[in-house]
């Protein structure tokens, strides 16, 4: 009957220890979910970023020749903004 104390202990300390284990895998899990969210949220905007750094490229472009009087490389179809354009 000596080994009965040590026995409830190591199944209590088991038991403490699988709830530990559990609540921390599902804090591993949530951390992942976030750190995938964030991630796609930062492609997106480095996405756009890269875009618009693109047309500006383009407008630079297109304003530079149009000083020198010069074919532009890359043409826009001459219709100035989106929004004014009526097709």
């Amino acid at each position: 009957m000596s080994y009965l104390p040590a026995i409830v202990v190591v199944v209590v300390g088991l038991a403490l220890l699988g709830a530990l284990v559990i609540r921390g895998l599902r804090h591993v899990r949530r951390f992942g979910t976030v750190a995938s969210a964030s991630n796609a949220r930062l492609s997106d905007r480095t996405g756009h970023l890269k875009a618009r750094s693109a047309a500006l490229r383009v407008a630079i472009k297109e304003t530079r020749a149009r000083v020198k009087h010069t074919p532009v490389d890359v043409p826009s179809v001459r219709r100035g903004r989106q929004e004014e354009y009526r097709g």
